[in-house]
């Protein structure tokens, strides 16, 4: 599914479990989700209809893991820059990019693209873990039955890992 960004309509800013992740620039080519559209388009795997509460938690959740998605990137970048895997820019625009900061485009070499999957999965993989809080409070003050909880936690772990 192709989104068309025009200047009155900004980049969309989600993370890989819900939708695509940091707000990419127009001229990225590269899309950055993490999961499929076929499966949305097909019916599969669609949850039914959240409450506004569970929707205003969810969307807690995605921020919360947008937030941290950098620090969880930049171990990883870290660690392809002392290999030499990639360049300092290209570190810079992909720290950048996750970030939402970044307006630069970037490289679309496959080392690059890999590290990008790299650390959409690792985000994936602690999503659980970071959203479990957010979720505990929101079944304290009665905004989600645990029956919720467990839902979306299950949605995080089988989209994540």
């Amino acid at each position: 599914m192709s989104t068309n960004l025009t200047p009155s309509r900004p980049a969309p800013n989600r993370v890989a479990v819900f939708g695509s992740f940091a707000a990419s620039s127009a001229t990225s080519p590269r899309p950055l989700t993490h999961s499929s559209n076929q499966e949305q388009d097909s019916g599969y795997g669609r949850l039914p209809p959240s409450s506004p509460a569970a929707t205003a938690v969810n969307e807690r959740i995605r921020v919360l893991l947008a937030a941290k998605a950098p620090a969880i990137a930049r171990p990883i970048l870290d660690r392809a820059l002392a290999a030499g895997t990639i360049t300092d820019s290209e570190r810079s625009d992909l720290l950048g990019e996750f970030a939402g900061t970044s307006a630069a485009a970037v490289s679309e070499r496959s080392a690059v693209a890999h590290l990008h999957r790299e650390i959409l999965a690792a985000v994936g993989r602690a999503a659980p873990a970071l959203a479990k809080p957010l979720l505990k409070e929101a079944v304290a003050s009665e905004r989600l039955t645990a029956a919720q909880e467990r839902r979306i936690l299950e949605r995080l772990r089988l989209c994540g890992g």
